[in-house]
Order: structure tokens, then C-alpha cells, then sequence
């Protein structure tokens, strides 16, 4: 694969992946709400880091593991993302929504975004099905431009998008006061609660029996 097409490759997936309504993207949402863009940036940086793991594991173990192991992530991914949606929808709006930026710490929402992507079975599937066979046949063939081509694509982009956004949020986030930051606690709340329901049911329908 060429480099600009390896680079075309991952800026497409990574857009994708950066724009597309999931778990990760409802808790760049949350932190930049509750503590302003540096939050929702820290959330958006896990990704990479997260990765790192799910790579390992999946080029080491995950082969070898048994069928139940992504049925179970997406079980308790399920129930963390619920939690985080439940805790939103108990925020209370506060007086003075500059003053709360500080009480959301960036080691706190980075966290937050690891564990969201971990316990998220998604990304091994797409490490799986679709970057991993890309990046090892460069591999193979020793064409290094092109796997840092798409690295740099995929996780320019994915990590950039949500950037973007947390920034934008953030943006409008002075003009929420009272009723419209409640509102958008609860939208975000809510849409948590449904990756959080599609995580968990996906989870379970894979462990019962057929």
C-alpha cells in the first residue's frame, strides 16, 4: 500500500471514528460540559494511549482467548457507560458555570475516556477486522512510511475531531446557564444511557446461548 493511500485510509476511518455517536464521543460531551474544553480534550486523548493495549492484546492473546472474553467487556463497558449516563442526569446545574472548570480534574476525565475505551469491545473488533490486517501487510512488507502514514491519519483525526467538538461545546457552553445547561446535561445524560443500553444488551444477546 502507498503511503498516501495508507494516509487516505486512515484520515477516512479516523473521521469516522472521531464524528460517529458512541460511548467515547457522550463522555467528550460530559467533561466538556461539566469542566470546560481541557477535559473534554483529555477524554479525546485517551484513544491512543488506550490503544496501545488493545493492540498488544489483540497481535498477543486475544486469539487465543475464549469466546466470551468481548461479550464480557461489552458487558461491563455496558454498565460503566450507564453509570457515567446516570451520575449526568443527577448534575445539578451551578450558579456560575466559569466557576466549576477547576473541579473537573484533567487526570480524572482521562481516565474516564481510558476506561471507556477498554471496556469497550469495539475497538478490538476494529483492530481485528480491519486496521490490523492493513498494518500487517505493511508491515510484511516493510513499508514503514505507510503504517506511520495511517497511524498518523487514523489518530490525527479521531482524536482530533473530538477535540473539535470539545472546543466548540465549549464555545456555547457560556450561553447554558440555567435551563439550557441543564438541557444539555440531560441530552448528554441521555444519549449515555443509550450507548451505555447498546453496549450492555449487545454484551449479553453475544453470551446467550443460541
Amino acid at each position: 500500500m502507498f503511503v498516501w493511500q495508507a494516509l487516505g485510509v486512515g484520515v477516512g476511518l479516523g473521521l469516522g471514528a472521531g464524528i460517529t455517536p458512541g460511548p467515547l464521543l457522550g463522555l467528550v460531551l460530559r467533561e466538556t460540559l461539566r469542566g470546560g474544553w481541557r477535559a473534554g480534550m483529555c477524554v479525546a486523548l485517551a484513544p491512543p494511549v488506550a490503544d496501545l493495549f488493545v493492540i498488544l492484546l489483540c497481535v498477543l492473546v486475544l486469539t487465543r482467548l475464549p469466546a466470551f472474553f468481548l461479550p464480557t467487556l461489552g458487558v461491563l463497558g455496558g454498565l460503566y457507560v450507564l453509570f457515567l449516563g446516570w451520575e449526568t442526569l443527577r448534575d445539578t446545574p451551578p450558579a456560575d458555570i466559569q466557576a466549576t472548570e477547576e473541579a473537573v480534574g484533567a487526570t480524572s476525565s482521562f481516565l474516564k475516556g481510558l476506561l471507556v475505551n477498554l471496556f469497550n469491545p469495539h475497538p478490538y473488533l476494529f483492530w481485528i477486522t480491519v486496521a490490523g490486517p492493513l498494518l500487517t501487510e505493511s508491515y510484511r512488507q516493510r513499508q514503514w512510511a505507510s503504517v506511520a502514514a495511517f497511524l498518523c491519519g487514523f489518530y490525527g483525526c479521531l482524536v482530533g475531531a473530538k477535540v473539535l467538538l470539545a472546543v466548540l461545546v465549549h464555545s456555547g457552553r457560556v450561553y447554558l446557564q440555567g435551563w439550557g445547561y441543564r438541557v444539555a446535561l440531560r441530552v448528554t445524560g441521555c444519549g449515555l444511557l443509550v450507548f451505555g443500553a447498546v453496549l450492555l444488551w449487545g454484551g449479553v444477546r453475544s453470551l446467550l446461548p443460541a
